[in-house]
């Protein structure tokens, strides 16, 4: 077992005193003895300190280790163990930042560390196709670089996550889409990745949308009109009667249907942009839509209830949100028989905010809930059902849950009724009181 060093140096000055114990017995003279041992013990001490000194200046090569003994030997040891971790440590890191740099360098988006001055320190080759950024402007400040006033207006807030989108070029052809994240108090990681592509796909869809419904709403408006006209008459047959009410009911469905495209391609549109989110007042929200739709006549044969929490707001789109509890209210009231029991909850759990639409109807097989957000899908195509339902609406609901951060589910089983879910995530939580 090897003696530590405290314990060598023990051993050591006890020799030098038994020396000096016989040498003054033997001489008589104690008192120089004692003094002239000491010395000695005092130079060979200088003399390792020196040795030991002179190597670690040198750089404290294990390649030439000096001979010393007790607490230098230790330390010399110590130096040793602690340059081997070091190399190691080294050699660790020297691997871990070549794989930092060669994943950071494949990835399909610029990517910049800033310091605690937004100082560029290291930036990946795709940061100069988008932003014009290379290895060159190390050190330069990237507000010198990007001079766009939102762009500086967003590092002086120096928030701890913030998203902003730029159209960064000569010509403003690019459309950029920047997120600032810091990493601690003297780092930050500025990401930026190039939309005009997917902004340019989006664009062409909603005008798509839009002309293709603009089409269609200007014959259909001279259709309903015609309807309405024929509908008031004296004059009309009462065999076609009938059949002018129904005409006159998918021409309004019909008009439903491109309102609800319109709206579905728009949430489709924005959600690839950066919302200002505002803080909705849920409980108001939720009891003037319920009152509404209680005292309408489409709920006149369901019982209709609510448990709304008054201290539970949420941040988000007001409109938005508003489409949220509208479609999942009037999905429940239309597609259960008269007699369902409906129940509204607006509740806190675990920290997020959840509405619920509860019903004890009949209940949706399985292998139904799956596809239920898919545009146009029908569990029920019974004539009566068709006429209210556009088959937008849990489409519309899932896609503002997705650009809310928000979870969609459905709980259901036959003959043991439906249970509609929206559960907003913390960050979008606001618990008043």
């Amino acid at each position: 077992m090897k003696i530590s060093g405290w314990r060598q140096e023990r051993v050591a000055v006890s020799a030098f005193v038994v020396l000096a114990l016989v040498t003054g017995l033997i001489t008589g003279f104690w008192a120089w003895s004692f003094l002239g041992w000491l010395l000695m013990y005092q130079v060979w001490k200088t003399f390792e300190f020196k040795t030991f000194y002179d190597w670690y200046m040198k750089g404290a090569s294990s390649s030439d280790v000096p001979i010393n003994h007790g607490v230098f030997e230790a330390i010399t040891c110590q130096v040793i163990n602690n340059k081997n971790q070091t190399k190691e440590a080294r050699k660790r890191n020297k691997y871990l930042l070549k794989q930092f740099v060669t994943t950071a360098q494949a990835l399909p988006f610029a990517t910049i560390l800033l310091n605690q001055r937004f100082e560029i320190q290291w930036c990946n080759h795709i940061a100069q196709e988008i932003l014009g950024i290379n290895d060159t402007d190390a050190n330069t400040k990237i507000d010198n670089i990007i001079r766009e006033p939102e762009f500086v207006a967003m590092l002086a807030t120096g928030k701890k996550d913030q998203e902003i989108k730029l159209f960064y070029s000569k010509d403003n052809e690019k459309s950029i889409l920047i997120r600032l994240i810091k990493i601690n108090t003297d780092r930050y990681l500025m990401v930026a990745r190039d939309i005009s592509a997917q902004e340019a796909l989006q664009k062409s869809r909603k005008a798509f949308v839009a002309n293709a419904s603009h089409e269609l709403r200007t014959p259909l408006t001279v259709i309903s009109g015609y309807l309405e006209m024929l509908q008031s008459s004296i004059h009309m047959n009462d065999d076609w009667s009938e059949a002018i009410d129904q005409s006159k009911d998918q021409a309004n469905r019909m008009s439903k249907i491109i309102d609800d495209m319109l709206k579905l391609s728009k949430i489709e549109h924005d959600r690839v942009l950066p919302s200002e989110d505002q803080e909705v007042a849920m409980p108001q929200l939720i009891n003037t839509l319920f009152n509404d739709l209680k005292n309408g006549t489409r709920s006149e044969h369901h019982v209709m209830g609510a448990e709304i929490s008054s201290e539970l707001k949420v941040k988000g789109d007001v409109s938005e949100i508003t489409s949220i509890c509208l479609n999942l209210m009037h999905n429940a009231l239309i597609h259960t028989p008269h007699g369902t029991a409906i129940n509204i909850r607006w509740f806190e759990q675990n920290g997020e905010a959840n509405f619920w639409v509860l019903d004890n109807g009949p209940g949706i097989e399985a292998r139904h809930i799956p596809h239920l957000t898919e545009r146009f899908y029908r569990v029920d195509n019974s004539k009566a059902r068709n006429h209210q339902s556009t088959g937008l609406g849990l489409a519309i609901v899932k896609h503002i849950c997705i650009k809310h951060n928000a979870r969609f589910e459905v709980d259901s089983e036959l003959g043991s009724g439906t249970t509609f879910k929206v559960v907003f995530p913390r960050h979008r939580t606001v618990i008043n009181g």
